[in-house]
């Protein structure tokens, strides 16, 4: 069975993130993963890292193991799918890709700080550097944010190539299972040629033909720009990126008026690896 590995820090982020992996879980017959990175204080002498000596490491895992029996009791709705919870010293970033390859994750759900939900998702640390490196798709949750309820998912990217077929598939299913529409957004900053737009149509329609779809190309002078403006006039509730456009993430984290710009629009961010 496919899993949903959801980092909990025992935050109302991450509650709501488990919230959104339940349903998720039960509408894609997924089994939940709920994992917990036990931090130990560390304290510096000479610029030398140690270890905090009065930390009783037993009373750490056994109040980490007591508070995630307390956080499951929180969601009855767990009882309706399979889960499973990971403890587990060390940082988040340096564990998560390991734990991956080793329990065979399909989605990783992040909750993230904040109502500014799209700079937390792409310029939190954590998330960033999941989103970025980890080879699994990574949806970015916003702090209070819903998608078992969207309507509209768009689906951003370059499309020289069309992306493979176990890319469409998992947003295909993800749109299936909740009846939403995919909005497949091209914005380019040349001119738009017809001719490339009836290729890049016809070289995707077979794989999505069966799912609810929309095509759309847009001139802009900025690509990010465009896609907020695109979110806002469709209604988008989930945007799709494929990770190997990282130019895209490192613009976002240095360029100062596009960081404001979609910190304006709270979003849930999913990005997929080819």
């Amino acid at each position: 069975m496919k899993k949903i590995l959801v980092p909990i820090d025992f935050s109302n982020c991450s509650r709501n993130a488990l919230k959104n992996a339940i349903k998720i879980a039960e509408k894609l017959n997924m089994e939940l993963m709920l994992y917990h990175s036990v931090v130990v204080p560390v304290a510096f002498a000479d610029g030398a890292p140690i270890t905090a000596v009065d930390m009783d490491f037993e009373e750490m895992e056994a109040h980490a193991e007591s508070s995630m029996q307390k956080l499951a009791a929180e969601f009855p709705d767990l009882k309706r799918v399979k889960y499973s919870n990971m403890l587990q010293y060390g940082s988040l970033q340096e564990s998560i890709s390991e734990l991956v390859e080793k329990e065979e994750v399909s989605l990783i759900l992040m909750g993230t700080h904040g109502a500014s939900g799209f700079e937390a998702a792409l310029l939190g640390s954590n998330a960033y550097h999941v989103m970025k490196h980890v080879d699994c798709p990574v949806i970015a949750l916003p702090e209070n944010s819903d998608i078992t309820k969207m309507k509209h998912i768009a689906f951003a990217g370059d499309y020289q190539s069309v992306p493979n077929h176990d890319v469409l598939q998992f947003v295909m299913d993800f749109a299936r299972a909740f009846y939403a529409q995919i909005h497949i957004i091209h914005i380019d900053k040349g001119d738009v040629v017809v001719k490339d737009q009836i290729d890049i149509a016809r070289s995707m329609e077979r794989y999505l033909k069966n799912t609810e779809h929309t095509f759309h190309f847009r001139k802009f002078d900025d690509v990010e720009e465009g896609l907020v403006a695109f979110a806002k006039e469709q209604n988008i509730e989930l945007l799709v990126m494929i990770a190997k456009h990282h130019g895209f993430f490192d613009r976002l984290r240095h360029g100062s008026h596009t960081k404001q710009m979609l910190m304006d629009i709270p979003m849930p961010l999913m990005v997929l690896h080819e």
